[in-house]
């Protein structure tokens, strides 16, 4: 059994939208010029932690940022199944109406 979304139509895509709208910024999310000034610490530990700190940021950006899209993905999915339904429930409803004419 399908639970109900409680939602119109429309509020899927809107939402799709906004969060492809948040990942603008994750998208620019670059680290390596960063990571690569940490040769300029002196110290050779430093800069790998920063390094390797700059490489996870950067990972779990990317992450982030395809999960997101994979949900947004999936909203307008949705919307487009809850559109399709409401225009064959519509028909459907047409058809019965003109049948009993």
């Amino acid at each position: 059994m399908s639970a109900d979304l409680g939602v119109g139509p429309g509020v899927l895509k809107k939402g799709a939208s906004d969060i492809l709208k948040c990942l603008t910024p994750v998208q620019k999310v670059d680290l390596k010029d960063p990571a690569e000034q940490g040769s300029s610490f002196g110290d050779d530990e430093a800069a790998a932690a920063l390094v390797t700190f700059c490489a996870t940021w950067q990972l779990g950006a990317q992450f982030l940022a395809d999960s997101a899209a994979t949900l947004a993905g999936g909203l307008n999915k949705a919307d487009n199944n809850y559109a399709e339904t409401d225009e064959a429930i519509r028909d459907a409803v047409n058809s019965v109406k003109s049948d009993l004419n």
